[in-house]
C-alpha cells in the first residue's frame, strides 16, 4: 500500500487548518448593528384655551402591516420593507398612543387625557377614537399619514366630528433617524387637528350655554 507523499500530508494539514479557520470566523461574536428608535411629542403651535376637560382617548387602531418592531418602509405602492438592522424600542401602537397623548395635553394645558379602555363609571367631556390607514416612511425621505377620526360626546356618545385627515414630511435625509422625526411630525400635526377640534367644541358649547 503506498503510504500518503510528505506533500500530501502538508496539503492535507494545510487544507484541515483553513477549514478549521473559516468554522472559527463563521461561529465567532458578530457586532449587533441593531439600531432603536423612538417618536417623539412636539411642542404644539398654539395651546388652545380650555377647560379643563376629561377627554378618553380610544380606541387607536394601527394598520397591521405596522405590527413589527421592524421599521417599514413602503418601497412601492404594493410593496414594503422591513429594516434588517432598525427597530422600534417598543411596540409601534403603544408609541404612537403615548405621543399623541402627550402631544393633545401640550395643546389642551388644562385637559386630563383618559387611555383607552377607561372605567365605566368614568365622567368624560370628549371620546377620541382615531383609525390609521397609513403611517409609514415612503421611499427614502418621505413620510405619510392617513386617519379617520371622530370626537364623540363624552355623556351621549353621539358623534359631534368626523373627518379624514393627511400628512406628509420630507424627511431631513435618508437616515431612520430623519424618518422617525418627520413621522412625529406628522403626528403632531394630526393632534393639533383634533385639540383645534375640541376648542372649538369646547366654544361652541359654553356659547350655547351662556345664550
Amino acid at each position: 500500500m503506498n503510504r500518503p507523499t510528505r506533500a500530501f500530508r502538508a496539503r492535507r494539514f494545510v487544507l484541515a487548518g483553513a477549514v478549521l479557520l473559516a468554522g472559527c470566523s463563521v461561529l465567532a461574536p458578530q457586532p449587533d448593528r441593531t439600531r432603536f428608535y423612538v417618536l417623539t411629542a412636539t411642542p404644539p403651535a398654539a395651546a388652545a384655551a380650555s377647560d379643563r376637560l376629561a377627554i378618553g382617548l380610544g380606541p387607536i387602531a394601527m394598520p397591521e402591516y405596522l405590527d413589527h418592531l421592524e421599521v417599514v418602509t413602503r418601497a412601492a405602492p404594493n410593496r414594503l420593507e422591513l429594516s434588517p438592522t432598525d427597530r422600534w424600542a417598543e411596540s409601534f401602537d403603544d408609541n404612537v398612543r403615548g405621543v399623541l397623548a402627550r402631544n393633545l395635553s401640550g395643546a389642551l394645558p388644562a385637559a386630563h387625557i383618559v387611555d383607552f379602555p377607561w372605567y365605566p363609571t368614568a365622567h368624560l367631556d370628549y371620546e377620541i377614537a382615531v383609525v390609521f390607514e397609513r403611517f409609514e416612511r415612503s421611499g427614502a425621505n418621505a413620510t405619510e399619514l392617513a386617519a379617520q377620526w371622530t370626537i364623540r360626546g363624552g355623556r351621549d356618545r353621539r358623534v359631534l366630528i368626523a373627518r379624514q385627515s393627511r400628512f406628509s414630511e420630507s424627511a431631513a435625509d435618508g437616515t431612520t433617524e430623519a424618518a422617525a422625526a418627520a413621522l412625529s411630525a406628522d403626528l403632531g400635526d394630526l393632534s393639533q387637528q383634533i385639540a383645534a377640534a375640541i376648542a372649538q367644541l369646547n366654544r361652541d358649547h359654553a356659547a350655547r350655554a351662556g345664550g
